[in-house]
Order: C-alpha cells, then structure tokens, then sequence
C-alpha cells in the first residue's frame, strides 16, 4: 500500500497568508470604523480625522530605517547560525533616541505645521487643530517606532506572530471606536484618535520591551550600531522618497477638497488599498527568504522566486485593476 505523501507548503506562503487574513481584518476595520466615526464626531470633524490618520504613512519613517536594516542582519545572521542578540539592543537604543527626539521637536513645531496642514476648517477646529497634529503625531511616531517588532519576527520567520498582533491591534481600536460610539458619543478628535490607535502604538513596544529584557545582558559595542545606521541609511532614504511621491495627495486634499470630498477620497481609497495588501503581504514574507538565499549564494533559486513573484504581481495587480473597475457603479 502505498504511502500518502503530505504536500509541504512553502513556509512564506504560510506567513503571506496569515498576512492575508491580517490586512483583510485591518482594511474591514478601518472600513466599518468610518461610519462609527462619522456619527461620534460629524462630517467636518471627521474630515480633519481623516488627515490627520493621513500623517500614519508620514511617521513610518520614525524608525529612520533602523527596522529593515535589522531585519536584514538577522536574516544574515541566521543564516550562519551567529547571535543576533547584539544587533536588537541596539536598534532598541537607537529607536528609543528616535522616539525621544522626534516628540520633542513635534511638540515645539506642531502649532505651526498644524495651521499649515489643516487650513481649509472652521476657526473652531483650526484652533485646536495644533494639539489634534501632536497626538496624532505621538501615536503614529510610537507605531513607526513599534513597527520593528514586525521586521524581528519576519526575520525569524514568524511573521504569522507579527500579523496576530498587527490584527488584534487594531481589532482592540474598533472595539473601543464602539465602545465609545455608545458610551460617549460625543467624544472629540483627540479622544477618537487615541480609542482607535492608542493598541496599534501599545501592543509592538510592550513586545519590544520584554525582547530588551531578554537581551539586557548582552554586551553592545560601537561597530553594532555603526552598521546599522549605516544600512538604515538608504532604506530611510528610499521610504523617504516613496513616501514624498505617494502620500502628498493628502497635502493637496488638506488645501483644495471639501469636507465631504475628503471623506469620498478616503473611503474609496481603502477599498482600493485591500487589493494591494494581498500582494505585499507575499512580498513581505518572501524578504527574510531572499535575503537568507543570498548569503547561502543559492542564486538561481533566488532569481526564479524573484520572477515568478513579479510576473504574479502584474497579472494579480492588472486582474484586481479590471475588476474595480468593472464594479464601479
């Protein structure tokens, strides 16, 4: 009798699709969270929410590239069976130091990047508008900040932990969106802010912390945080630059739309956005992968991963495409 033969699956194909099931949760809600939203603070106030969430994909760059060049050493690492324990504190002090001088230097320019940014509201909103920018800063600097926690556990190759905690993250906002929805329907744009993103910001630094804990004792010398910064440099520069040429929509919506416009724009966005999630979430577990196959030098495994995920990525991006688009109306 002849034996069943299990199928293995591919362990990032695991990861993408634990990824799959995060974004999914993520995008619904932040989807059914709008009209929660728009009821507790209104049409203009909800506008101004909307910008201010704009600022999120901003602030990703508060770990000044220090997540993806970390990620990166201890795929490398693993991969010759060496410590990375060195290479954690670090990043940890170096983000720490990130965390303290970017909230500092917000909390003197916030006013005045505020008045700039959110222009086109009533002198009610505007007048507030300077406290609403800090702690929308605040939070989504922690979140930048937190995110290292995702690049540890992809390179550890347990990105399916890191998409447990990015979905209950923001599963614990929604409860308490509704939570205040009914208990406190009037609540302000400060209060909404934090109901919503205070466990996006809370749950990767209370990781972050017991991972120091655990490498407290390891001895950290100049050269470790030399190579870091030194790799950061160009992921922060190249996050930068995407950032600079996707996200300034929201700048121009800030001056030229209308409340309602703004809302419209962003709603749609996040329908459209669910699409590319799919695909950045194979991408996303396949990096640790790649980067382990080039140290092992196992080159052309490397390069048919490479093309087949692009040849995927146009055909699903161009499918998705023509079915929006076929479902428009």
């Amino acid at each position: 009798m002849r034996k069943l033969r299990l199928v293995r699956i591919p362990r990032h194909l695991i990861i993408a699709a634990s990824s799959w099931l995060s974004k999914i949760i993520i995008a619904g809600v932040q989807l059914v969270s709008v009209k929660f939203l728009l009821e507790i603070l209104g049409e203009e106030s909800y506008a101004v929410f909307t910008l201010l969430t704009g600022l999120l994909v901003w602030f990703s760059i508060a770990d000044i590239g220090i997540g993806s060049s970390l990620q990166n050493y201890i795929s490398e690492l693993k991969a010759d069976r060496k410590s990375y324990d060195a290479y954690i504190k670090a990043a940890i002090h170096i983000l720490f130091a990130s965390l303290i001088i970017l909230s500092s230097t917000l909390f003197f320019l916030s006013d005045k990047l505020s008045s700039l940014y959110l222009t086109s509201f009533s002198d009610e909103l505007k007048n507030n508008s300077g406290s609403y920018f800090f702690i929308a800063s605040i939070l989504f600097i922690f979140i930048g900040v937190g995110s290292v926690v995702y690049k540890i556990l992809f390179a550890e190759l347990l990105g399916w932990k890191a998409n447990i905690i990015n979905a209950l993250s923001y599963l614990l906002g929604f409860l308490d969106v509704v939570a205040i929805h009914y208990l406190m329907p009037d609540s302000s744009i400060t209060f909404a802010l934090v109901a919503l993103y205070a466990p996006v910001a809370i749950l990767p630094i209370i990781y972050i912390s017991f991972r120091y804990i655990y490498v407290l004792k390891t001895k950290v010398n100049f050269n470790t945080y030399k190579l870091l910064l030194s790799r950061s440099s160009g992921f922060l520069i190249f996050s930068s630059l995407s950032i600079i040429v996707l996200q300034t929509d929201y700048i121009v919506m800030s001056q030229k739309l209308s409340a309602a416009d703004i809302i419209k724009y962003t709603v749609t966005m996040k329908i459209f956005g669910l699409m590319f999630f799919i695909y950045t979430a194979v991408l996303q577990a396949l990096w640790p992968v790649c980067a382990e196959l080039r140290v092992k030098m196992q080159w052309r495994k490397l390069h048919r991963i490479i093309f087949l995920d692009i040849i995927g990525g146009v055909f699903f991006v161009g499918l998705g495409t023509l079915f929006i688009y076929v479902l428009k109306d």
